[in-house]
């Protein structure tokens, strides 16, 4: 095989599989460690394919280069692809000044179906409502655009959830 080709094969085969590899880590973390596993087999058997290619010509600096900027490129690939499909669930904390808008704004996000937890709290200011939400990574932009038109002056925080499994806690 020319030794270009081969280069660009190698890359493609390392970029594909470090993406691959993200997703699997994602999917493990979030709790559906069935598609980890597919996910984990086809990882390694591109990986067995790729390093084998670098190892038929290990004097070769540029199979070793491509193999390389193959790991870069596919670990940022696989990190767009996971922000893209947005797994999992995001718990969203809104924190505003309790008066008429804390109000307006719970009643808003759950019009707009987002479920809306209202704590009333004491704050350095005054009397606080912190709005908790917990929604799916892909719908946090469109709970930030009501909130900011509502409450532009709110304090928000986000935090990732893990699911836990609570009838199997109770065995």
């Amino acid at each position: 095989m020319n030794i270009f080709l081969a280069v660009i094969y190698v890359f493609l085969l390392r970029l594909i599989e470090q993406a691959l590899g993200t997703l699997r880590s994602l999917y493990v973390n979030k709790g559906k460690p069935k598609l980890g596993a597919l996910l984990g087999f086809i990882e390694s058997a591109i990986w067995v394919v790729a390093i084998s290619q670098v190892i038929k010509d290990l004097n070769d600096p540029l199979l070793i280069i491509g193999y390389a900027l193959g790991f870069a490129a596919g670990t940022i690939s696989g990190s767009y692809i996971e922000s893209t499909i947005a797994i999992g669930n995001v718990v969203v904390r809104v924190f505003i000044e309790r008066n008429e808008n804390s109000e307006l704004l719970a009643n808003e996000l759950r019009a707009n179906d987002f479920g809306v937890t209202v704590i009333n709290g004491q704050g350095r200011d005054g009397e606080v409502s912190i709005a908790w939400c917990v929604v799916p990574r892909k719908k946090v932009k469109e709970l930030l655009n009501i909130v900011s038109e509502i409450t532009p002056d709110a304090y928000v925080t986000t935090e990732a959830t893990n699911p836990t499994n609570i009838s199997s806690n109770n065995k």
